[in-house]
């Protein structure tokens, strides 16, 4: 899950230009105060940011983890698997 402030962004960025750069399972949402994305796997294009906050990017990321990582995009993972070593952990020590 993504949480960039709208100050980062482009001012000419259009919702519908990040929802198709995003797999189908991804919801798109922004507000005045945030651009949210959030699902399996989530791209960021250098494109949609202003320059001096491209590399603060990581600071945006409130689950998951940087997959792959170019010049001009960042593909996120969730922390799905992360949260399933929680719960089976979990259910060892009930047992």
């Amino acid at each position: 899950m993504l949480e960039i402030p709208t100050e980062w962004l482009m001012p000419w960025l259009d919702l519908d230009a990040v929802r198709e750069a995003q797999r189908a399972d991804t919801t798109a949402t922004m507000t005045g105060e945030y651009l949210n994305l959030s699902g399996v796997e989530l791209v960021v294009e250098r494109r949609w940011l202003r320059e001096a906050y491209w590399r603060q990017i990581k600071q945006a990321i409130t689950r998951g983890y940087i997959y792959k990582s170019s010049a001009v995009q960042v593909t996120l993972r969730g922390d799905r698997r992360e949260h399933e070593r929680r719960s089976t952990s979990g259910l060892s020590k009930a047992s």
